[in-house]
Parts: C-alpha cells; sequence; structure tokens
C-alpha cells in the first residue's frame, strides 16, 4: 500500500497514529522484529518496541524508545546516556596473605573499561563490558585500592574503586615440644603462601619479607608423599646480605643437621627427601616441619646481615 507520513513523526517512546492513505511519493513496511522502511529512511527493529495495524481502522501504531524520532526526511536515534559504573566490588573485601578475592563490576552505557592499581595483575585484566568478573590473588599483607575507568560513546568517562584488605593471619601455635627461638619471627601454612598444598608448587617463583633481625617459617606436611626435592632462596637485587636457611620441626630453629640447613650467596638449597635419597635432610611422611629463612646467622639477633626491607625469592624444585 502507498502511504502519505508527510510531517509526522514518532518520538520519547509515545504511541502515534499514522492514518495509511493512497497515495504515491513514499512507502513504509514493517513487522515485529523487523526494521521500517519510511521513505527510504531505516529505523532498527532493536530502537522499536512494537508495531501494530488495527484490524478496524487500517491504522498503524509504532512506539519506539525513548528518545528515538523519526521524519520524513531523517531518522535521529536517541543521543548515547552517560557512561556509569553501577557497580564495582571486592568480595570478600578482605582476605589472608595468599587468599582470593573476587572483582566484579557491572556498568552502563560503556564502550570500554581499563584497570588501574591494585595487585595482582589487575592492571593486565581484560575488561569486558557492560559486566565481568575476576579472581585476584594476592600475596602480601597491606590495603590495596583498585580502580575501573570506563569510557562512554561521547568520550565521557566513570570511575570507581574498590578496596581489599590483606591481613597476615595469627600464627599456628608452636609445638609443645619446642624451645622458644633466639629470635623473633612469624609463620606461614604452605598454602597461605603458594596456594597449594606441598610439595607443589615446582619451579615456581615466590618474593617474601623477612624480618632483619628475625625469621619467617613456612609450615608444611608432608602427608603421604614420597618424593625429594629441594627448597632455594634466589637473592633479589634489592636486598643485600647473606640468607640463611633451615628445615626442622619447630619454627625458627636453625640447630639442625647439616644436611637440613644451608647460608645462601648465590646458588645452591636444601634437598629434602621422604624416600630416604642419600645426602639429604631425611623428612618423615605424615609430619609437620617449618622450612625457616633469616638473614642472621640463627641464633643472634645482632648478627643481622640485612637492614631495612629485607626480601627473599623462595623457589620449589626438583634437584
Amino acid at each position: 500500500m502507498m502511504s502519505n507520513l508527510n510531517g509526522l513523526k514518532f518520538s520519547n517512546g509515545l504511541k502515534f497514529v499514522f492514518v495509511l492513505t493512497a497515495v504515491s511519493g513514499a512507502v513504509i513496511s514493517g513487522k515485529t522484529r523487523a526494521d521500517i522502511n519510511f521513505d527510504g529512511q531505516v529505523v532498527p527493529a532493536t530502537d522499536i518496541s512494537s508495531i501494530a495495524i488495527l484490524p478496524a481502522s487500517g491504522d498503524l501504531n509504532i512506539i519506539t524508545i525513548p528518545g528515538y524520532t523519526v521524519t520524513k526526511n531523517s531518522v535521529t536515534p536517541p543521543p548515547p546516556g552517560a557512561v556509569a559504573i553501577t557497580g564495582f566490588s571486592a568480595s570478600p573485601a578482605t582476605i589472608n596473605e595468599g587468599q582470593s578475592t573476587i572483582l566484579s563490576w557491572t556498568t552502563t552505557n560503556a564502550q570500554s573499561c581499563t584497570p588501574s592499581g591494585g595487585v595482582g595483575g589487575w592492571n593486565a585484566q581484560s575488561i569486558g563490558v557492560p559486566n565481568g568478573s575476576t579472581s585476584i590473588t594476592i600475596a602480601t599483607a597491606a590495603s590495596y585500592t583498585f580502580t575501573l575507568t570506563c569510557t562512554g560513546a561521547a568520550n565521557d568517562t566513570a570511575v570507581r574503586n574498590v578496596t581489599v584488605t590483606v591481613n597476615t593471619p595469627a600464627p599456628p601455635p608452636v609445638p609443645g615440644s619446642c624451645s622458644a627461638s633466639p629470635l623473633t619471627g612469624s609463620t606461614k601454612t604452605w598454602l597461605q603462601f603458594w596456594g597449594v598444598d606441598f610439595p607443589m608448587p615446582i619451579y615456581e617463583n615466590r618474593l617474601d619479607s623477612i624480618p632483619s633481625r628475625g625469621y619467617k617459617a613456612y609450615e608444611f606436611n608432608t602427608g603421604n608423599i614420597v618424593d625429594n626435592g629441594q627448597f632455594v632462596s634466589v637473592g633479589v637485587t634489592s636486598t643485600s646480605g647473606i640468607r640463611k636457611g633451615a628445615i626442622s620441626e619447630c619454627p625458627g630453629d636453625f640447630k639442625v643437621a647439616p644436611a637440613c640447613d644451608y647460608s645462601w650467596g648465590i646458588g645452591g638449597g636444601i634437598n629434602w627427601a621422604t624416600n630416604g635419597k642419600a645426602g639429604a635432610c631425611q623428612l618423615q611422611p605424615n609430619t609437620t616441619y617449618y622450612f625457616s629463612l633469616t638473614f642472621t646467622d640463627g641464633f643472634d639477633p645482632a648478627s643481622a646481615t640485612c637492614t631495612g626491607n629485607c626480601t627473599v625469592k623462595i623457589q620449589v624444585v626438583n634437584p
């Protein structure tokens, strides 16, 4: 049917009634979920709420999304809405060292979003729109601020922050058979530090800080593991000093058999074995041990060879 719609328009989500008359020069056609062709101008189906022809009158009823305008000579989409970050959260917002939190976000009218700040690889995340989430693992206790910046079609921006607090967990109780160490220190479980159970992970490096006049111990249980391996402390360019390590059934205990301790300059490490390998520090199955590290001689706090921020890189390898 030929129709004359000269001078009519629909806009702002309101319903207008178009009466079709038999004239020439204009063509309108459309159906639900289809585009409308109005004198050669196309209104996308995604911008149309409904189209209906009333059987009794033959009138054409068209309802569009808010803000849309159609005339005989032009089709103008609504201006883009302002970009907004409607939600940005961390769950949980408080964790212990070595644990993970889920960062989640929701946006409106965002074309792209960029992560910044924080830690745990947040800066390298690919941010999906309009919403998404990612898991972040944090190794070191501190308060971290994660930032999300989103840009809209009009080049406007929205920014939101979320803070994650990472705590050092209370050390497990010292075994009753252990004497107090002459050094002060703290203990982390293997799972807290590495995120996996002993003896994994193999050949992974992880940084940690050691008290300059004390020690830090890493608790692990041999379970039913029948194997052998090596603990290594790799030097860090920002930290000078000699590092001493030991494997013992007590945290901060450096009075051990020669095979169970090592002092690092550049290379080497402590070989351990639950399979009886000769020359290694012999460990028993289903027994709790502590891998302790210090920048002292293991006995006298005044013997410290590092001052300030004393950092080590720890690695577990197969010798």
